[in-house]
């Protein structure tokens, strides 16, 4: 009788200790870009900073990408898909600076995607690195904070 009884209590304390299936990580975090500085005419380096914070929100995420560098500054309201592999930024708004009035909501700004050993691929959208005219998608721009 005791081996009968033992048997479900076991499969209960199994059951309940079985660690969750884990879900796929999240976009949501911040990350940065930073484009390698190039000489300027006038013989000072410039640099390019890249900014993307990710929240969660109702529908997926949403955040601010912010690009700034010597003569370029602007702030973007994005909203973003939030899959297990690849993540698409999407314009909403401009909050501040300028060069995004080219920009219509929906856009997609930049896919980040993650390859089959974690790293972060970028594939660049309506918006491109600002200091070189050749870049190259699905190569590791964005880190992680």
């Amino acid at each position: 009788m005791t081996t009968l009884l033992l048997h479900p209590l076991l499969w209960f304390n199994l059951a309940v200790a079985a660690p969750a299936a884990s879900s796929p990580p999240s976009w949501a975090g911040a990350y940065s870009y930073e484009e390698a500085p190039v000489k300027a005419l006038a013989g000072y380096s410039m640099a390019m900073l890249w900014t993307l914070t990710l929240k969660p929100q109702a529908n997926g995420l949403g955040g601010e990408l912010a690009v700034e560098g010597q003569q370029t500054f602007m702030k973007l309201k994005v909203r973003a898909t939030d899959s297990a592999q690849e993540t698409q930024v999407m314009f909403v708004q401009g909050l501040d600076g300028n060069g995004y009035q080219q920009l219509k909501p929906g856009d997609v700004l930049l896919r980040l995607r993650r390859d089959t050993k974690g790293q972060v691929l970028t594939y660049w959208g309506k918006l491109t690195p600002r200091l070189t005219e050749k870049h190259r998608n699905g190569q590791v721009a964005f880190v992680r904070k």
